[in-house]
């Protein structure tokens, strides 16, 4: 039963983090603390959709709140989430063959398509 337990914890993790404008915010969290109008100036969204994402994230123990006079300032609960998302890259990059067959397919259906 605890593996199940912890399973279920991680899964509810993972999908937290499945939304790509979280994981923006994670790397924008990565060496600093940001309030939600610097967040949204640096990813290019409404401001509204900035506090949304970071009541999830903070609903879900993945950043913390400090506040200071008027502004919130928000930082991972844990440094270390950045460096994981980056690692995570090695298993979203396509590989060698991959790519140079995608690249391939592209170029024959650019001939292809050029003909008509």
């Amino acid at each position: 039963m605890p593996r199940n337990l912890v399973a279920m914890e991680l899964a509810k993790f993972f999908g937290v983090l499945a939304h790509p404008l979280r994981v923006q915010i994670i790397e924008e969290l990565r060496n600093r603390e940001l309030t939600v109008n610097e967040l949204q100036a640096a990813l290019h969204v409404a401001h509204a959709s900035v506090s949304q994402h970071l009541g999830i994230m903070r609903n879900n123990r993945i950043v913390i709140e400090r506040r200071q006079g008027r502004h919130v300032y928000y930082h991972l609960r844990n440094p270390e989430l950045a460096e994981c998302v980056t690692q995570c890259l090695s298993f979203v990059s396509p590989d060698a063959a991959e790519s140079a067959q995608i690249l391939s397919a592209i170029e024959k259906a650019k001939d292809l398509w050029s003909d008509h």
